[in-house]
């Protein structure tokens, strides 16, 4: 099946579409994409569509990543950064395969099936476009290992922080115990903290919960033999 003249034409009419802005207001417009990020405070610039976009996929993954502080806000933003890179270049290459359909790539040959035609045309897309897409893919290695790296060191710095949470807290739980044997009153910033009373009470109490379900759970172990529990059905 022959591809007309019409065709080939309109095919290459499309392929010069989205060039972007040519009238002066329609460059003044695209100049005003440009501005600074909520987040890193840095001009960037880009569509309003696709501005929406990043603004919407970063800051639900940097809510997800629960940072807390300027370093962990900084990783978490650089993680969300990363990830919309990698997901823009895998796009990126996608297009330029589907770019074949529009720049008269299809129009060299033709094939009796669609499927077939379209296989061919991005086959030879392919081809033709070796070099730039073995250099997007060298893009996404290159991000990826940087998404990694953000990500491992906001999970370190996470589980520092929430290490240090853990043990200060119980340091100040201990202290609390021994105000509360002298009848004394417990001033949590005096040793350096920044917990409540409140906050200390409910460790207390979640630490003494701890302890009996730990006896308990001897008694338990003393009185039954896991291995005569009858099976779940």
């Amino acid at each position: 099946m022959s591809v007309s003249a019409k065709q080939r034409a309109a095919n290459r009419a499309n392929a010069q579409k989205s060039t972007g802005p040519t009238s002066f207001e329609g460059k003044k417009r695209s100049s005003q994409n440009a501005r600074r990020h909520g987040i890193t405070a840095q001009t960037t610039v880009m569509t309003e569509e696709d501005r929406i976009k990043h603004d919407e996929f970063c800051n639900k993954m940097i809510a997800s990543l629960a940072p807390v502080g300027a370093m962990e806000t900084f990783l978490a933003s650089s993680v969300a950064e990363e990830a919309w890179r990698l997901d823009y270049v895998r796009a990126q290459c996608n297009n330029i395969i589907a770019i074949g359909h529009f720049d008269g790539t299809g129009d060299n040959f033709s094939a009796e099936h669609p499927e077939t035609h379209t296989a061919i045309t991005a086959a030879q897309t392919v081809r033709d476009n070796a070099k730039n897409l073995q250099l997007m893919s060298l893009y996404e290695q290159r991000i990826h290992r940087a998404f990694q790296k953000h990500f491992e060191q906001l999970r370190q710095l996470q589980a520092e922080r929430k290490a240090q949470r853990a043990a200060d807290l119980d340091n100040a739980r201990l202290l609390s115990q021994l105000a509360e044997l002298k009848n004394l009153p417990y001033n949590p910033p005096e040793d350096g903290f920044d917990f409540s009373n409140r906050e200390i009470d409910i460790e207390k109490e979640r630490f003494h919960r701890l302890q009996l379900a730990k006896e308990a759970n001897l008694a338990y172990r003393k009185h039954v033999k896991l291995y005569d529990l009858p099976k779940a059905a």
